[in-house]
Formats: structure tokens, C-alpha cells, sequence
């Protein structure tokens, strides 16, 4: 069986998570059969079974052509693959959602010989590529910022398998391999004065967060700019394509998560808007970690990106101020 490490995308419909409908997640896009069934093959590419990720896509034909992957004519399947999968962002473009290193690709459907419960439940009876569940990375959706361009030439076309093997799309490939080998980096450490907090403290603390966050959302590979003085409701907008975020930061010294919003800033996180961002930095001044949060539709819920355990807790307040001169 022949082996040849490259990239092969696979173009699905666009989720949060993957790991079935059931869970709360809608899939949006993904061609007619999506919008007859409401549903498609691919919504549990992400759901670990037994160790191991079982991937779907709809290519043309029936086949993919692993010989392009550099299998023999006899072969059925091929291994050493890095399988990228690309979904259509509900606000416009194309991009990179995650992928299977080490993934092996078969040549024709392969159906399962006996589906687990969450397949069944899914309709979903088979697969085109599987992988270790170590070797797959579904990217949370404030990092699908790696955008595929398509119908030009060396991009992404109608189909949804893409070989990307012609001179024209190296620099795509060598984009979404960078992407890949790269290592998230984790926000600089940084030493603080101790004591009581004065509003100077305050300042710093907010300066830091502010800091944490933008380099947070660079590293994504966003353009990020402050609109603190435009009193919007939000500190920062980061653009990525089409996309454009608001966000609220916030910064704290300790490492409690507990904040408190203005009227104004509240206005703008009830409104639960799918561009809307809560940047929360703990131990801002000594050991920065951010916690990015962001209204769920699918589930209802405030989540924080990258912690499904966690969600928030908000309980609203009524105020009054009162005088008599």
C-alpha cells in the first residue's frame, strides 16, 4: 500500500462541536442534503469512539482518488494523511475548522460493522477517512480564522474534496501547514505590585487584561482595535474576513472569575449576539488567563471557548440612586 504524508481538505457544513445533534449543535451549510434532512453524515467527524475519529464527506462520485494521495491502483486505502476539514463560517468564507493527522483515507464508503449508539442516533452508518482521537483538532470557532479561498485559481472549488497538489495552491498549503505545526502559545507572565487597589491598580490591571486579550485574538490572526472611547458597550473589535467581533474585557488580580457589568456594557451582552465576546484575564498582573466567552444559540448558554465544563452564571441586579437637596 503506497504511503505519502500531504494534506487532503474535506469540505463539510458548519458546527460548533461535532459530536452529534443531540448535543445542542446545529449544523449549518453543507449542500441540499442538509437543508431537505436537517441533518448531515458528517456531524459526529469529531466524536470519539472507542479512540478513535471516523470522519465523513460527500465527494463527487462515490470515490475519492487516493492514487493522488499515492496509493496503487489495488490499493483500497492509503495512511499517513493529514486531513483538513474546511466549513462555510455562517457569516461568509470558507475556513479551517480542525483536523486528523495520520488519518487513513479510503478509496470507498466504508460502512461501520457495527455503529456505536451516538452513530445510530445520528443516522450516520459509515465513514470515508478515520484517525487516532489523539491525532484530531476541531479549532474552537474564534480560531477558524484561517480562511480558504475558493473558485480561483489554486483555490477550493465546487467539490468538496480538494487535493490541493497543483503549483498554484503552495502557498495555501504551506498557510494551513503553518497553521497546523504551530504551537498556541500561552500569555506572558507578568510581575505586579501588591496591595491595596487604588485606581491607579485598576488602570494597570485593565491595561493588562487589554493586552492579554489583543495578543489573543492577533495570534488567531485577527485585526484587532480599541473602541474603548467610543463607550459602545465593548473595548475591542477584531475582524478576520468578514467577521467582526465585539468584545468586552475585563480584568481581575485575582484568580475568582466574578465581574460585574455596566448598564451600558450589559445592553450589549443580553443582546447574546453570535459576534459579541466577554474577555475575562485572571491574575491579570502576575499570571494572565483568559477566558473567552460567547453566547451559544445552539445550547442556550453562555460558554467559554475551549472549557466545555464550564458556563456562566448571571444574576441581574436593580440599582437606585436617591437624594434630597
Amino acid at each position: 500500500m503506497g504511503v505519502h504524508v500531504k494534506l487532503l481538505f474535506f469540505n463539510v457544513g458548519w458546527m460548533e462541536r461535532y459530536q452529534g445533534l443531540q448535543a445542542g449543535d446545529e449544523i449549518v451549510g453543507g449542500g441540499s442534503y442538509v437543508k431537505t434532512e436537517g441533518r448531515g453524515n458528517e456531524v459526529c467527524n469529531f466524536a470519539e469512539v472507542n479512540g478513535t475519529l471516523y470522519g465523513y464527506v460527500q465527494p463527487p462520485g462515490w470515490q475519492i482518488d487516493i492514487g493522488r494521495l499515492g496509493a496503487q491502483p489495488n490499493d483500497d486505502e492509503v495512511s499517513g494523511i493529514t486531513v483538513v476539514w474546511t466549513a462555510t463560517r455562517p457569516t461568509g468564507g470558507t475556513a479551517v475548522i480542525g483536523w486528523y493527522k495520520d488519518a487513513t483515507v479510503f478509496r470507498s464508503y466504508q460502512k461501520f460493522s457495527r455503529a456505536s449508539k451516538l452513530h445510530r442516533k445520528n443516522g450516520v452508518d459509515g465513514y470515508w477517512v478515520s484517525t487516532a482521537a489523539g491525532s484530531g483538532n476541531l479549532l474552537s470557532v474564534d480560531e477558524r480564522t484561517c480562511e480558504i479561498p475558493r473558485q480561483v485559481k489554486g483555490g477550493m472549488g465546487q467539490s468538496n474534496v480538494w487535493y490541493a497538489d497543483s503549483p498554484q495552491s503552495a502557498e495555501i498549503v504551506a498557510r494551513v501547514e503553518a497553521l497546523i505545526g504551530g504551537k498556541r502559545s500561552t500569555v506572558a507572565s507578568r510581575k505586579g505590585a501588591r496591595g491595596k487597589q487604588d485606581q491607579e491598580r485598576k488602570a494597570e490591571i485593565e491595561r493588562a487584561a487589554i493586552r492579554a486579550c489583543c495578543e489573543h485574538f492577533e495570534r488567531l490572526g485577527y485585526l484587532v482595535k480599541s473602541v474603548e472611547k467610543d463607550n459602545l458597550g465593548w473595548d475591542l473589535e477584531a475582524s478576520s474576513g468578514k467577521t467582526v467581533l465585539r468584545i468586552e474585557v475585563k480584568g481581575l488580580s485575582s484568580t475568582i472569575f466574578s465581574i460585574e457589568l455596566t448598564p451600558n456594557e450589559y445592553r450589549a451582552f443580553a443582546e447574546k449576539s453570535e459576534s459579541y465576546r466577554l474577555a475575562v484575564v485572571t491574575s491579570a498582573l502576575i499570571d494572565p488567563e483568559l477566558s473567552v466567552c460567547r453566547y451559544s444559540p445552539e445550547q442556550k448558554i453562555w460558554v467559554i471557548e475551549g472549557d466545555a465544563e464550564r458556563s456562566l452564571e448571571i444574576q441581574t441586579k436593580q440599582s437606585a440612586s436617591v437624594r434630597c437637596s
